[in-house]
């Protein structure tokens, strides 16, 4: 009876270590690498991704009526209020963030920002986060996009044997039909022919 309250007791805890997907839950965010973003919460902005230093996966809402994400490097946000969470993928999630921002300058301002929470907390495309997190919460890319890149050179590989085989059989039968030619034409014995037949298909 003990072993058996034990495992119940230990159940749930396995259950969350297995859960690899994102939650949104008593107005804290939970993400694939387990890092949190919550009321009260002190956001660390690092730089931005793009080629002119603006952030791919932060930016300012709508409401806000402006784009100029360049500000936000090395800047911080107190969260004070989350919603509008969504999720059905690593491309393809979002939460809506308002709070405090302090801009690197000191100066500070009301905002509401929509953060893609996967890309956002992961070193993507060679890129380092967007958000200052430690390294161990970071979200881990997808797995199966790796293992289908890997598999793509081995199935290549028996094309590429296969192929040289097929352009000499191809270069060699031509090059007899030229010798027929020339035989048929009167510029080579049959002899000739033959001989020069014979070296041809020697060859493959």
């Amino acid at each position: 009876m003990k072993k058996i309250l034990f495992v119940l007791l230990l159940s749930p805890l396995f259950s969350t270590a297995q859960n690899n997907q994102p939650s949104f839950q008593n107005d804290t965010l939970t993400t694939t690498g387990g890092y949190k973003i919550y009321k009260g919460q002190t956001l660390q902005f690092a730089t931005g991704t793009s080629a002119a230093g603006y952030f791919n996966f932060i930016k300012f809402h709508q409401n806000m009526a402006k784009n100029n994400t360049y500000t936000l490097q090395n800047g911080t946000m107190l969260v004070k209020n989350l919603k509008a969470y969504k999720y059905s993928g690593a491309d393809n999630n979002s939460i809506r963030i308002a709070g405090t921002i302090t801009y690197k300058d000191g100066k500070k301002e009301e905002a509401d920002i929509l953060v893609n929470f996967e890309r956002a907390t992961q070193d993507y495309d060679g890129q380092p986060s967007e958000l200052n997190i430690p390294e161990q919460l970071k979200a881990k890319p997808n797995q199966p996009t790796v293992k289908a890149q890997t598999k793509q050179p081995a199935a290549l590989e028996p094309q590429k044997q296969s192929a040289p085989d097929d352009i000499r059989k191809i270069l060699v039968a031509d090059e007899i039909k030229k010798l027929f030619d020339l035989y048929k034409a009167g510029a080579l014995t049959k002899e000739e022919y033959e001989a020069q037949k014979k070296k041809l298909l020697e060859r493959q």
